[in-house]
């Protein structure tokens, strides 16, 4: 890419970035449309090439810049977090306050985890790694909760994970998503999967 877009007013920058993880997020690499990207964005194509050269280099930036970004935003929320519950919670304040300035880039880079050309998968293969051990770092130090015994850590993850993704989508669709109307709903679905899930004792 072209190191000048660096020097374009943020506010110039985050729309062409949000239009881009908006289409590709959606549409996945192969029909993720420039037209429409740029269409979005309210620039012409040459200037989105002047910067990124062409898709795929545009593909590449989104992926290492969305990795850097979400990893900076986790690492000060939960690094030292060994709580199950508290870890999970802070995790999507995470990123919540990510939403708030990229509201389709968690959602990219769950779809860059499933593109299946070879070629692209190659461009995200050692961001998605990073950010994937990262994660699974963070988790290794947790502690594990009392549970019930008809229910396993691993279970109660999945829970997590599907809730929180399906809470996720539903605001998404919203022409105007509220990051902090998500983060409530969030927490208190966590609050209730602790108080069904943990033992009293």
């Amino acid at each position: 890419m072209n190191e000048k877009f660096f020097d374009l007013k943020s506010e110039k920058q985050d729309k062409m970035i949000n239009a881009a993880l908006h289409l590709f997020a959606d549409n996945g690499y192969k029909h993720a449309s420039t037209d429409d990207i740029v269409k979005e964005a309210g620039i012409s194509k040459g200037l989105l090439f002047h910067y990124f050269i062409n898709k795929e280099g545009l593909y590449s930036f989104l992926i290492d810049y969305s990795v850097k970004y979400l990893l900076f935003e986790y690492d000060r929320s939960v690094a030292d977090e060994i709580d199950f519950f508290d870890f999970y919670e802070k995790m999507e304040g995470a990123k919540v306050n990510v939403l708030r300035n990229y509201p389709y880039m968690y959602k990219f880079i769950g779809m860059c985890s499933t593109e299946t050309d070879s070629d692209i998968k190659a461009i995200g293969r050692e961001p998605l790694k990073r950010y994937n051990d990262t994660i699974a770092s963070y988790k290794n130090k947790l502690s594990a909760p009392s549970l019930r015994s008809a229910i396993t850590t691993d279970e109660l993850q999945a829970l997590l994970r599907y809730t929180i993704d399906g809470l996720t989508a539903e605001q998404l669709k919203a022409k105007k998503p509220d990051p902090d109307s998500l983060y409530v709903q969030i927490k208190n679905y966590i609050s209730i999967l602790k108080k069904i899930t943990v033992t009293s004792d």
